[in-house]
């Protein structure tokens, strides 16, 4: 079976030929282990995928009470499994984070905006352009 290169990284073509069909069938393959006979195109299909939405496994080393106090957290009724709670916290870090970027951001334009030589800079330059 010969696996034609020249595609797209997202196409293959698988080729049998009736040698090689003859063969698997010969050894007691079936129908639904072998392709038939000729040219097969296959097609990888990509998708996005939403990081939100994307569960990656990792390994990560945590302090011992940090553990701890989560586990004991999830104890709770009702409560969140401890891996969910850790998530949920890591996440409002990164908001606030996040937040913090977009302030210091509009702060820095409401400065730039109030500067007269900093418009007049801005006004120079349209005009060049």
């Amino acid at each position: 079976m010969d696996n034609e290169n020249n595609k797209t990284p997202e196409e293959r073509i698988l080729e049998v030929t009736q040698e090689q069909y003859d063969e698997a069938m010969a050894k007691g393959w079936t129908e639904d282990d072998i392709l038939p006979p000729g040219k097969h195109v296959f097609r990888r299909r990509t998708r996005k995928i939403n990081p939100r939405e994307a569960k990656i496994k990792m390994t990560m080393f945590i302090d011992g009470d940090i553990l701890q106090h989560f586990k004991k957290r999830a104890e709770s009724p009702n409560a969140a499994p401890y891996q969910t709670q850790i998530n949920q916290e890591l996440r409002a870090a990164m908001e606030r984070d996040l937040a913090m970027e977009d302030e210091n951001l509009d702060a820095l334009v409401e400065k730039l905006t109030a500067n007269p030589n900093f418009i007049n800079a801005v006004s120079e330059r349209l005009k060049t352009a």
